[in-house]
């Protein structure tokens, strides 16, 4: 009896992958660090599984009710208040990135006028980024008083921290053929940057402003809360007098106004890169 043509010509089964002992390994060694962790740091258990319940009721509060309605009367306040807090996160994303765009293009490995230069513009960015923008907010509200322009200053820098950072990592990747073409052909060191480095990452450079500008509406609703203006300040007020319907009415109008934002700069970036 001859065999079945359709059966002979039937590949074999590949084997089977080997167990992935190394993922496996790195998993225990992750959660081993996470429990020492939680024991090292005093994590109470006991304390996380009664107080989650009272967590729940207290976002409770925050909601609508019959008895406890949001007062829609506080909107033109806090429409006021989101206005000012959108526009210290505008000036601060413009002067922030305004400010990082040169710092990037002279402080890139590749564009650097020699290697202590870079290290010391890494090491100046290092620092800037150390700096919480909430302490640094803290103190400039002690030194400019109550007010945006405390909670402006604290977000240029941090602006100008997260935009250089990034735009420096994105220069030294670009194609360097075209600062070898405009070396060779006997261009400046500043013409090495405005016509061969910056065309390759404006697209870049436009879409890491936006990103920030999008983190500088959520925390300049938080800088609010040290003094530095915007709508964090009534937050804070709100709270303090434990005013939960009020509370509830201007975290749902800020979420839904950084939700059109947030939206709006996710479509325009894609558009950009």
């Amino acid at each position: 009896m001859e065999d079945n043509p359709a059966h002979s010509a039937r590949p074999s089964l590949p084997p089977p992958p080997p167990f992935p002992w190394q993922l496996w390994a790195i998993a225990g060694v992750v959660f081993a660090f996470l429990w020492w962790s939680a024991v090292e740091t005093g994590v109470n258990w006991e304390a996380f599984r009664e107080g989650f319940p009272e967590l729940g009721e207290y976002f409770g509060r925050l909601l609508p009710t019959s008895e406890n309605p949001w007062p829609l009367d506080y909107l033109p306040l806090i429409q006021e208040k989101l206005i000012e807090t959108i526009k210290i996160a505008l000036g601060a994303s413009i002067i922030g990135s305004a400010l990082a765009l040169p710092f990037a293009l002279l402080g890139a490995r590749n564009l650097a006028a020699g290697k202590w230069v870079y290290n010391l513009g890494r090491g100046f960015l290092n620092l800037v980024r150390t700096i919480p923008d909430l302490i640094l907010a803290t103190l400039l509200a002690a030194v400019f008083g109550i007010g945006p322009v405390a909670g402006l200053l604290a977000l240029t820098v941090f602006t100008f921290g997260i935009v250089a950072k990034l735009l420096c990592d994105t220069i030294e990747t670009i194609d360097p053929g075209p600062m070898e073409s405009v070396t060779a052909a006997g261009g400046s060191y500043l013409e090495r940057a405005l016509y061969a480095a910056f065309p390759q990452v404006a697209p870049d450079f436009t879409a890491y402003s936006l990103y920030a500008f999008e983190v500088n509406v959520r925390a300049a609703a938080v800088l609010g809360l040290v003094g530095a203006g915007g709508i964090g300040a009534n937050l804070q007020q709100s709270i303090s007098f434990m005013n939960y319907s009020r509370v509830g009415l201007i975290i749902f109008v800020t979420f839904i106004v950084v939700l059109i934002i947030d939206t709006f700069s996710t479509w325009l970036r894609s558009r950009l890169v």
